[in-house]
């Protein structure tokens, strides 16, 4: 459903979808549109006041977004360098998470639209997005590692971070980075 607020004069639009979630999630494309999932529970009044609280982050993706020239990307690997890369840095940074007395994950391969990475740290999985094969070798590393430190930190908390500068010092610069390249 098709839902717009008012924001400083200016028309916020975006797609609302009701799913079973717990959070209400908020998402802008490089095409400038919004997307937004919410439990079917949370009402429209409530959405639309969390959007009108995001207006400034919108406005400045959208800004973001205009600003950057988009250029095709082609893939930095073959595929086959691509693979045998990950499944190196993959048993490398376990070695390292070991000390965390956890059990080697299954490295799985999905194509994901929003996002590098997923942790099922109770079935002690980490799937690894295919579009990796776009993005430099730090940024590879910085994903794993930072699924991994899912295993210890099952969420995105202040603790959650500092398992994941202690093992990439520079993982705010890495996905500020990444954030710039569309999934699509």
């Amino acid at each position: 459903m098709i839902r717009e607020v008012e924001y400083k004069g200016k028309i916020i639009k975006y797609n609302l979808e009701h799913k079973k979630v717990k959070n209400i999630n908020l998402r802008i494309k490089p095409d400038m549109s919004v997307s937004v999932s919410a439990n079917k529970r949370v009402s429209l009044k409530y959405i639309d006041e969390f959007v009108l609280k995001k207006a400034d982050f919108i406005l400045n993706a959208f800004k973001t977004f205009e600003d950057s020239s988009k250029v095709a990307i082609k893939p930095n690997y073959s595929e086959q360098e691509f693979y045998e890369y990950i499944d190196s840095k993959f048993d490398e940074v376990y070695e390292i998470f070991k000390a965390y007395n956890i059990n080697k994950p299954i490295l799985k391969f999905k194509k994901m639209k929003s996002r590098w990475g997923s942790c099922n740290y109770v079935k002690s999985i980490i799937t690894l997005n295919t579009n990796l094969i776009y993005c430099t070798k730090e940024q590879i590393e910085y994903v794993i590692i930072h699924e991994y430190s899912h295993l210890i930190i099952h969420n995105h908390s202040k603790e959650f971070y500092e398992v994941v500068e202690k093992f990439c010092k520079d993982y705010k610069r890495i996905r500020k980075e990444m954030n710039k390249i569309y999934l699509g």
